[in-house]
């Protein structure tokens, strides 16, 4: 089985079924409640059933893992799944172009983890732009069908660096908090976005519109007491954060364009479970164009969670 070729086909599939839903009314219709805890938009359910039909039709044998419906299997298992059928809802629902369609492919173990994955794509919905990565092989772009060059941000300090941090169904306060140095040094000369896809802003990395991606969330839930309360709070009874199935595909493209990516405290991302949308598996998010800056944004956040101090 071709991995990059599935996860490429599956991603098409599922961005010619909510293409034209984009931007319309009755896309931002809430359904219900997905398994990673955040609101399910109509034009979610669309992907979802798209995403389903494409394994039938193919005949895998897969696990499939989406953030809305959690896991499922058709077969017996000889490949895991992890689809974000639209990462960026919100985006996608206003229409704006900060909305993706993610698929990660790795070999199916029960106990599968990030480092499993093999093959990647992320494909821009309101535009035909597409990441492909396949481990050890680095990354291919493409627009509207034509092979394109990508240069990464030469930036190597927080002042010049365009990044962006997560804050949907974080505690707003604290997330300000910890990143308030980072987002004051970057505001003149460089930039501080709020896009709400982490896997779009990871491929910016690549493209060299965004120097660094940011989401302390998961940080915030090991290291501060009363984090679980704020979460919920933040995510109205439910701990929303950030889960494997934002980020393992545009994380390996990311990783294969020669970008730096860790959790918050600087540890690897490789042994996170990727089946796993529980509280317990919430993570955190630092990566940038580069080690030096990398480092710097590491250094910050962590002074962050040093002045904020017990809450």
């Amino acid at each position: 089985m071709d991995y990059s070729e599935v996860a490429t086909e599956l991603a098409a599939h599922i961005r010619g079924a909510v293409r034209p839903m984009i931007g319309k009314a009755d896309s931002s219709q809430v359904t219900g409640t997905a398994s990673s805890g955040d609101a399910t938009f109509k034009i979610d359910d669309v992907a979802e059933e798209a995403a389903v039909r494409f394994i039938i039709r193919r005949k895998l044998d897969a696990a499939c893992y989406t953030e809305h419906a959690g896991l499922r299997t058709f077969g017996k298992p000889e490949v895991a799944l992890v689809i974000d059928p639209i990462d960026g809802s919100r985006g996608a629902k206003s229409g704006f172009e900060c909305c993706v369609v993610s698929v990660a492919v790795a070999a199916y173990r029960d106990d599968v983890r990030i480092a499993d994955v093999l093959a990647a794509c992320v494909h821009e919905i309101k535009e035909d732009r597409v990441f492909v990565a396949q481990r050890g092989e680095g990354v291919k772009v493409t627009l509207n069908g034509k092979r394109v060059h990508c240069a990464k941000s030469d930036a190597t300090n927080i002042n010049r660096a365009a990044w962006t941090a997560e804050f949907v169904g974080r505690p707003p306060e604290l997330t300000a908090r910890v990143l308030r140095d980072a987002i004051g040094a970057s505001g003149i000369q460089g930039g501080f976005f709020v896009l709400n896809s982490t896997a779009y802003s990871l491929t910016r990395l690549v493209n060299g519109q965004l120097s660094a991606v940011v989401d302390v969330g998961g940080r915030i839930l090991s290291d501060v007491p009363r984090a679980v309360e704020l979460f919920r709070r933040a995510g109205r009874g439910q701990v929303v954060g950030l889960f494997p199935h934002d980020f393992a595909a545009a994380a390996l493209i990311a990783q294969e364009a020669g970008c730096v990516v860790t959790d918050a405290h600087g540890k690897s991302l490789d042994d996170v479970y990727l089946l796993d949308s529980s509280e317990s598996n919430v993570q955190s998010l630092v990566a940038a164009c580069n080690g030096e800056l990398h480092s710097e944004f590491i250094r910050l956040v962590s002074d962050g969670f040093a002045k904020t101090g017990p809450t």
